[in-house]
């Protein structure tokens, strides 16, 4: 048999597989219907997967990053990455055995860390170090060192400003590292406190340069540094929980970015200007998580799309945290929700929202009125946002969502 013929049985037998273990629904409004393209052979034993996974282009193919943890001392743990049309692999990174465990590989970025021209992808692991692979082949470029395991996703920006990227990288512990390409450290703080929400580089005082804004989960603070790690604070933002999600976006109209944090067991979720000063703070219930600040409903204003364990999405507004609306998206009983993720899925030149559940529904989700549009339901946990992007050229972006048993689903949104 032909090698076409093989490779057309085996795609033809991933979507089969793919409508045998999930199913859409569609209920009827307009804005598009999920599609499966394809799900990924990287099922493991364990159901505990939150990482999210990368999407970035090299050489003309685009590529998906899987980060995939497994059961402790085994070989199920590595950073897989698969053409991201197909689910074809192309390469995977390792790690060993006894470094193996249900956070064995952080969330990966994909950007150009060492002004070569060329996008890396870069990850932290449970071998304590911060790596940078060749998007190519997975060879290892990079490594850098850290206090412990890493959780969130590393930051490349010019923090500095000397037109040179840095990498940001916190570890599990709370330690902030900015490192340069080479390998030399720019600047390092301990806060003393287990770290799980995504830290981020922006301009949040309006001063004109960047600072790093981290949220630390086991004390609930909120810190900002200087360029050259400076505090910003005299005292950190304090929460009366772990931030165990963070997100950036504007609400006041002005040219500096405001922090969004959410909490976990005490369901805040607060927005805070760059003065140290929360614009608002709402109560959710518990696990409340956010991801998606951005203008869904083209009113000229962005909303925080946040999510809690009640199973409940909600539209926030950005500037004063009232609700715009609120949707059921589940009512099975779960552990916690992932927050959505907001782009143009459909090709209609709207903001979509894609939105997960712990239970192993994905929805879409129109952001103006909070309708659910489609739904794709699978036995299989969900613990992280979905990643989106464009990886056929149509203009809209395609969805990944990670599941907890380590195979991402691959979805395509046909407009109806």
């Amino acid at each position: 048999m032909r090698r076409r013929t093989l490779l057309a049985l085996a795609l033809l037998l991933v979507a089969l597989a793919s409508l045998v273990a999930g199913a859409v629904v569609q209920n009827g409004q307009s804005g598009g219907e999920l599609a499966v393209s394809w799900v990924s052979d990287t099922a493991r034993e364990v159901s505990g997967n939150h990482h999210a996974p990368a999407v970035g282009e090299v050489d003309g193919e685009t590529l998906v990053y899987l980060p995939i943890s497994g059961t402790t001392d085994t070989d199920d743990c590595e950073l897989a990455a698969l053409d991201a049309t197909t689910g074809e692999p192309r390469w995977h990174y390792q790690i060993p055995a006894a470094d193996c465990a249900i956070h064995s590989v952080a969330d990966p970025t994909v950007a150009d860390y060492d002004a070569d021209g060329v996008e890396e992808v870069l990850a932290a692991t449970t071998e304590n170090e911060l790596v940078a692979f060749d998007p190519r082949t997975g060879d290892v470029e990079f490594e850098y060192e850290l206090t412990s395991y890493g959780y969130t996703k590393p930051v490349v920006a010019d923090l500095v400003g000397d037109d040179r990227p840095e990498v940001v990288v916190v570890d599990v512990r709370g330690t902030v590292s900015v490192v340069r390409g080479d390998g030399t450290t720019v600047w390092t703080r301990q806060l003393g406190s287990y770290t799980w929400g995504q830290p981020a580089v922006e301009d949040f005082d309006g001063d004109g340069r960047p600072e790093v804004a981290v949220g630390a989960g086991g004390s609930g603070e909120l810190h900002l540094f200087e360029h050259d790690g400076t505090p910003v604070w005299d005292d950190p933002v304090s929460f009366d929980s772990s931030i165990t999600w963070m997100a950036t976006g504007q609400a006041d109209g002005d040219d500096d970015a405001e922090v969004v944090v959410a909490t976990a067991q005490g369901g805040r979720v607060a927005m805070v200007d760059g003065d140290a000063s929360i614009v608002w703070e709402r109560d959710l219930g518990s696990f409340a998580a956010v991801n998606a600040v951005v203008d869904g409903d083209s009113d000229g204003a962005e909303e925080v799309y946040a999510v809690a364990r009640d199973g409940m999405l909600y539209s926030l507004a950005a500037g004063d945290g009232t609700t715009e609306w609120q949707t059921t998206l589940t009512t099975g009983d779960i552990q916690m929700m992932p927050p959505p993720s907001a782009g143009d899925v459909d090709g209609d030149g709207a903001i979509e929202l894609v939105a997960p559940t712990n239970d192993g529904i994905v929805s879409l989700v129109d952001p103006r009125s909070g309708e659910v549009v489609s739904t794709y339901e699978r036995e299989d946990a969900i613990y992280t946002r979905p990643a989106l992007a464009d990886v056929d050229g149509d203009r809209d972006a395609e969805v990944f969502v990670m599941y907890g048993r380590g195979r991402v689903v691959a979805f395509d949104v046909t407009r109806s």
